[in-house]
């Protein structure tokens, strides 16, 4: 497999494999993974399963098509956290990086920072 991987699995064509499962806090992450044939010459093709919750609700799971490259996006209230890969033929797939969805994360922080600025100048002003 191409790149620094930090975990590499090997399913079965037909198979239901889990590659990612989270009880995590409540910040928005992309998932990225690669999958490749374990013969040589053929093409990736199957379907990925991400599930996801809000809190307690479960959301349906959607699906996306297997591809060489593939993100995987956990919202910020998916509390539970699954992917699952069911592969037309034998593919290895190689869990590569995750990353912040830093913007919503600083949009965030902004507002809150905003919204405490306007209770203190409200407080201040009742006060004097």
């Amino acid at each position: 497999m191409k790149g620094a991987s930090t975990r590499v699995v090997e399913v079965a064509a037909g198979e239901r494999r889990q590659i990612l499962r989270r009880f995590s806090n409540s910040v928005a992450m992309a998932y990225r993974f690669r999958a490749e044939p374990v013969d040589d010459g053929g093409r990736v093709s199957g379907l990925v399963e991400v599930r996801g919750s809000n809190w307690i609700f479960p959301k349906p799971p959607t699906t996306q098509p297997l591809e060489e490259d593939n993100t995987v996006d956990k919202g910020a209230w998916d509390t539970f956290f699954s992917v699952v890969v069911i592969p037309d033929r034998d593919v290895r797939i190689a869990m590569e990086d995750r990353t912040m969805h830093s913007g919503r994360l600083l949009a965030g922080i902004v507002a809150a920072i905003v919204v405490l600025a306007i209770a203190v100048a409200a407080l201040a002003a009742m006060w004097s």
